[in-house]
């Protein structure tokens, strides 16, 4: 699915955080519902998820 005008642009990656992509269509569209409905909720849902992905698993930082 590539962007198209008026999509939402997602942060870039900066050092070594992960790149967060959708794995299907319908997770897609459901993060657009939920961001619509909750969007702090969601919010720092994106950013746990990036936090965790910038630390591998079992590392100390």
């Amino acid at each position: 699915m590539s962007p198209k005008r008026g999509d939402d642009v997602a942060p870039p990656p900066v050092g070594k955080e992960w790149r967060l992509r959708f794995a299907t269509n319908d997770a897609a569209k459901g993060w657009g519902e939920l961001s619509a409905e909750a969007p702090g909720n969601t919010r720092r849902c994106f950013e746990a998820a990036w936090a965790v992905g910038s630390t591998p698993s079992g590392s100390t930082k």
